[in-house]
């Protein structure tokens, strides 16, 4: 007894001790689930010492930190996908507020390492280990990761690989502080730990390029030495590390292992009812006479003699409320009730709350009544649709710098991955992203939405993309990219107000910028991403800042691929790209060809086809602008501009026009965006109304529309749906002159359209739909 209480002195002395030094990685939620404080983490055993920084780099230390290399006994279960936050502490056990001082500002990273078992000791440093997550100075706020962490309450969030390999693994938070780096000698302040967990996963990927910690950085590292406090506002700060692994990398980054489809080390004990740490007191033998009493009582004190000695810095908070429970069983033994043992709930701690997490605005969450109206009687505008919600008309306000003349409009919208947020595009060259509020569905009135973020191009932007792996949460895969007319491809993200990156596609005869009509990221590989021009789809890595095309693929054939019989290409300008399920690359030109490329766009070209020239005048289009794939991936629909029609395509089966959605109304040059939904097809038209035709891929011939219903007063140059299948978003504007424009082949992206619309109407509407 006297030896617990001793233990639980010397804790709290070492608290206090650690509270006045810097910070450790005490504890980890998994999709917002509490995994104990100290449980599956290891940590230091000087508790003195457990907030110290890991110095130098080239220490042992650098992998798991202080007794790293002992693992503790509890392995977390995580499914491939959750979030992972974790959460650094400057007073281990909580007992007072704060993560780190603010003056320890500098980058963090997260990495992985995949082992037999990582409960196991002496398997942490060394070769392996791969980056998952980094973030170092975001210019917008003017913060470096640290003190994000700071605000955040000490969490840091991330999102774990969805293909990795099923089994055992670390997890290694790193922070690094640099408010010493610039000293003489160099300073730079490592603080890191590890979680034990086991990856459920169906995946098998494991990354070839893996690191060795220590040894994955230098003190010759710009970023070891760079000086945080006479800096200027805005700059870029110096990468250091190995590249960040993304889920879907190519082949040729990673190896494929058989998954783990069971736990086996490092369980919860079936009759763990208390846990301290990675301890767990265990239910007490019953008894039924004083013997037994007895024996109970002592189990009971030798359990809890166990939780005092494993007590790490967290504390040893449950070993004292174990240790109330041994006294209340004591005392039954000496009053004679021999009947036992007695419950312990009285002397649980409350149960850990989950993780509260910031709205993040995703309206598939939301289950209140919307306001718009399925089949015929969804024909209200949204001025009568009593959930709808409306941007403001782009016309300036409180000396906006857009134009008051309404050549401002929308040309399009699309929904982010998770379904927070709408990137936009507008004619006068800028691209805006918007937020949407968890109120989205609750309100009472319209909300006024106001763009979260916006970016302004110098030229008209031709092609825009989200990135796949899109999370609001992780504002490390917030991206999207930009293709400006005679500039590089951009890189862009609503939370940093300047370019993240640049990908340059040169002409190699004439040496100028070729600015590309479509953009795709791979579905297989979220790293790359297509970009169709003149005759060429180029393939880029979307880490290689500055650089041009990994591969380019003429769409064209060869005279010596003809001469041997090669499949012919497609010529003009590639308008238009879709990649179905089964990784098969749809491209569309100006030129009215669809050319089909295998292996998720790597491969050769499986054919090509011409669009029909015999509609009439008013059906038959002058360019594609949109390629989409039907859910099985048999189906393409093809988009026209200056098109009354759009038609559906049975490219796996008879290669022929399946079907032609007539009564389309989209005769304009301007871009005129369609979307699959299931066995639907939905589009805007020049009129305003948006019109929905069934049974894609089920009826043959012309299809009228099934039904309709007006959205805009304007042409409705997107309409698009949130994956949840509730949310409708669309868009409308176009470009109005006193003359009507036909359509015509020139210039498609600036031509004047030809106005049909009663009233401009330049506006975002998001719709609830039952």
């Amino acid at each position: 007894m006297q030896l617990a209480n001793s233990k639980a002195l010397l804790l709290a002395a070492a608290a206090i001790h650690a509270a006045s030094a810097h910070t450790t990685f005490t504890n980890f939620f998994i999709d917002q689930a509490p995994q104990g404080d100290g449980t599956c983490v290891r940590m230091s055993n000087d508790l003195q010492h457990s907030t110290a920084p890991v110095r130098p780099p080239t220490s042992s230390n650098m992998a798991c930190g202080v007794n790293g290399e002992k693992g503790v006994a509890r392995i977390c279960p995580a499914k491939a996908g959750s979030s992972m936050t974790m959460n650094f502490r400057d007073w281990p056990d909580g007992s007072q507020p704060g993560s780190l001082d603010k003056s320890h500002m500098g980058p963090c990273a997260v990495y992985m390492k995949k082992v037999d078992n990582s409960a196991a000791d002496n398997n942490a440093a060394g070769p392996g280990w791969f980056k998952i997550f980094e973030d170092d100075y975001d210019n917008s706020t003017a913060q470096f990761c640290t003190s994000k962490i700071m605000a955040n309450d000490g969490k840091l969030s991330i999102k774990l690989p969805t293909d990795l390999a099923g089994g055992y693994y670390f997890v290694r938070p790193e922070l690094l502080a640099l408010h010493d780096a610039d000293k003489n000698p160099p300073d730079p302040q490592f603080y890191v730990g590890c979680a034990q967990i086991f990856l459920d996963s169906t995946g098998s990927a494991v990354p070839k390029d893996t690191v060795s910690i220590p040894g994955h950085v230098s003190m010759q590292d710009p970023a070891m030495t760079f000086g945080v406090w006479n800096r200027p506002k805005q700059f870029y700060f110096p990468r250091f590390g190995p590249p960040t692994y993304q889920s879907g990398s190519s082949k040729r980054d990673i190896e494929s292992r058989a998954t783990e489809s069971k736990q086996t080390f490092g369980l919860k004990p079936a009759n763990c009812i208390m846990e301290n740490d990675n301890w767990c007191g265990l239910t007490l033998p019953s008894y039924s006479d004083e013997k037994g009493c007895w024996a109970s009582s002592k189990n009971c004190w030798d359990q809890n003699k166990q939780c005092y000695d494993s007590a790490g810095p967290v504390g040893s908070k449950n070993c004292k409320n174990w240790e109330s429970y041994c006294k209340s069983v004591q005392e039954e033994c000496k009053s004679g009730k021999f009947n036992g043992p007695p419950s312990a709930a009285s002397f649980m701690p409350a149960p850990p709350s989950r993780l509260a997490m910031a709205g993040t605005g995703n309206v598939a969450a939301s289950s209140a009544e919307t306001g718009g109206q399925s089949g015929d009687s969804a024909k209200g505008t949204a001025e009568n649709a009593p959930n709808g919600v409306e941007e403001s008309h782009l016309a300036p306000t409180n000396g906006s710098e857009r134009p008051s003349s309404g050549s401002t409009y929308f040309k399009s919208a699309q929904w982010s991955a998770d379904g927070t947020s709408i990137l936009t595009s507008t004619a006068d060259h800028v691209l805006k992203t918007y937020v949407l509020p968890s109120e989205l569905l609750t309100a009472d009135s319209p909300i006024h939405l106001l763009p979260y973020a916006s970016h302004a191009s110098p030229e008209p932007v031709y092609a825009t993309t989200s990135h796949p792996s899109y999370t609001l949460q992780d504002p490390a895969s917030t991206l999207y990219l930009a293709s400006p007319r005679s500039l590089p491809i951009r890189l862009l993200s609503p939370f940093s107000p300047s370019i993240l990156a640049s990908y340059p596609l040169v002409s190699k005869t004439t040496e100028e910028y070729i600015s590309p009509h479509s953009l795709l990221f791979s579905i297989h590989e979220p790293h790359t991403f297509f970009a169709g021009s003149l005759n060429l789809i180029s393939s880029f890595d979307i880490n290689r800042n500055g650089e041009g095309p990994v591969e380019r693929m003429p769409t064209v054939p060869s005279k010596r691929s003809k001469v041997v019989g090669g499949i012919g290409g497609i010529k003009g300008i590639v308008s238009a790209l879709g990649m179905s399920s089964e990784g098969i690359l749809a491209a569309g030109t100006f030129s009215r060809w669809v050319g089909l490329y295998d292996a998720y766009g790597r491969g050769g070209s499986l054919g090509a086809f011409e669009l029909q020239a015999d509609r009439s005048s008013q059906e038959a289009g002058t360019g594609i602008t949109q390629v989409l794939w039907s859910v099985d991936g048999r189906y393409l629909c093809v988009a026209e501009r200056c098109s009354g029609g759009v038609g559906i395509w049975d490219v796996r089966g008879t290669g022929k026009e399946l079907a032609w959605m007539r009564g389309r109304n989209a005769e304009t040059n301007q871009r005129m965006g369609v979307e699959i939904v299931g066995n639907e097809l939905w589009a805007g038209g020049l009129d305003g109304r948006v019109r929905v035709w069934h049974g894609v891929g089920e009826k043959e011939g012309i299809i009228d529309p099934t039904w309709e219903f007006e959205a805009h007063t304007d042409a409705v140059s997107s309409a698009t749906w949130h994956y949840s299948g509730t949310v409708l978003a669309t868009c409308s504007g176009q470009r109005h002159s006193d003359d009507d424009v036909e359509c015509s082949t020139d210039d498609p992206e600036n031509s004047v359209p030809h106005s049909r619309a009663r009233q401009a109407d330049n506006s975002l509407k998001i719709w609830g739909v039952e």
